[in-house]
């Protein structure tokens, strides 16, 4: 009898998937669940200085007219999916049009971390009367962002009243880029610089050099510096080989070999069992022990995040970041899959959305781990040549995230997915992701 077989017999709630714990709903997470969104909203990660997840860019498609949304709507989705409740803990960055504050469509969203982006180039404000609806920004409990600056007299009246101004890097030369982020910090020592569009980590830290807070771009899922010549952490590997095995209901003494071959990992799995959420009156000492105690939804749960957890080197921070990014991908992928391919299918998916990122975490290439590990042709195929079964749903998710609402619906359209169904699969998986990491098991 597998292991999973042995555990289902366990008294214990209705099992879920592998790679769906149960997760429960958290103020730092949009609730989706509880208020389907029918609509598409895109994220963009941003970062701090010391690359920290500090928050999100909200924002409705803009690649096609065929899927603009109009401005109310987009504040409705907002407030659906919980905004306020996640900007209570976490920055949102969230475009506004000054009509909109006349309105006070912005009202549902307003919290101590949304931030506001106005449009300096999108009004015909007069400088005070834009400087009067910032200040009702702010008047609302939140802050307030200024896009399109310039170092024009007339912007600083309006540059006094916001805390963050947003730069996009590919808006200027280097040279005006670096000049106007030095005049800003002389002339407005507290106001904070946000800049976007940065696409390689040369670029992050040339902005961070100049001065920049917070960062956005595709650079943070992209390789910084390939070492040919650099070992794969063994705990990792561990993790995986231990996750294919729960995949496969692989007899539970095989799964402790596997264990036993790394110290490092059998020191967690018995921390994990000895966390007090599991509620043991005497600790456990064995690792089939810890098994039985933690169960297949626990202990899947916890090699997952390990995978980004575990290992020396690297960026912690950075590698925190990467672990969001890759429960959101591959949780999108096992729900988007859900009425085509099957259950197996689907675990294979969750696992290719966590492996996508893996030769960004480790700074090596992916055919060098993939070779390191027992995985599928299907999830081999994906991963390295962007064919087979899964590459539509993997490609569906990378285009989400950069934002290609156009290119996505084509691929969609061929899975049978609308867009209503792909906006609460993203917010479902967002939501997900947000959970899973604050109900982690602890060591």
């Amino acid at each position: 009898m597998g292991f999973f077989s042995f555990l289902k017999r366990k008294s214990a709630p209705p099992a879920t998937t592998p790679s769906a714990p149960p997760a429960a709903a958290t103020a730092a997470a949009p609730v989706a669940a509880a208020h389907p969104v029918a609509v598409i909203l895109v994220r963009s990660e941003i970062v701090d200085q010391r690359l920290r997840l500090c928050g999100y860019r909200f924002g409705a498609p803009s690649d096609s007219s065929r899927h603009a949304l109009p401005e109310a709507l987009f504040f409705d989705a907002l407030a659906a999916t919980g905004l306020a409740e996640f900007a209570q803990r976490r920055v949102a960055l969230v475009p506004i049009s000054a009509d909109a504050v006349l309105f006070q469509r912005h009202l549902p969203v307003a919290a101590p971390h949304t931030i506001f982006v106005l449009e300096r180039g999108h009004t015909t404000l007069d400088p005070a009367q834009l400087a009067a609806r910032m200040s009702a920004l702010r008047a609302s409990g939140a802050q307030v962002a200024l896009h399109g600056v310039t170092l024009a007299p007339a912007d600083a009246p309006l540059l006094a009243v916001c805390e963050v101004a947003v730069l996009n890097l590919n808006e200027h030369t280097v040279a005006e880029f670096q000049n106007l982020t030095r005049q800003l910090r002389a002339a407005h020592p507290a106001l904070k610089l946000l800049i976007g569009g940065i696409d390689s980590w040369d670029e992050q830290r040339m902005c961070a050099a100049f001065g920049g807070d917070y960062f956005m771009g595709h650079f943070l899922v992209t390789n910084d510096k390939v070492d040919p010549d650099a070992k794969i952490d063994q705990s990792r590997v561990t993790s995986i080989e231990l996750l294919n095995l729960l995949r496969m209901d692989a007899e539970l003494s095989d799964m402790i070999e596997v264990a036993k071959r790394d110290p490092g990992m059998t020191l967690q799995v018995l921390q994990w069992a000895n966390a007090p959420i599991n509620g043991q009156s005497s600790k456990v000492t064995s690792l089939h022990q810890a098994f039985m105690v933690l169960g297949r939804n626990q202990l899947y749960r916890g090699l997952t995040v390990s995978m980004f957890r575990l290992g020396g080197g690297g960026n912690r921070d950075r590698d925190e970041v990467l672990l969001e990014v890759a429960l959101t991908r591959a949780r999108f992928l096992e729900l988007a899959s859900a009425g085509s391919l099957s259950q197996v299918q689907r675990d294979e998916l969750f696992l290719v959305g966590l492996l996508s990122l893996f030769d960004v975490l480790m700074g090596v290439s992916l055919a060098t781990i993939l070779d390191k590990m027992h995985l599928s042709d299907e999830i081999r195929e994906v991963l390295l040549k962007s064919e087979g079964p899964y590459a539509p749903y993997l490609m569906l998710a990378l285009l989400l995230e950069r934002n290609k609402v156009e290119r996505a619906m084509d691929v969609a359209t061929g899975l049978g997915l609308s867009a209503d169904s792909l906006g609460e699969i993203g917010a479902t998986a967002f939501q997900w992701a947000q959970d899973a990491l604050h109900h982690t098991v602890d060591g």
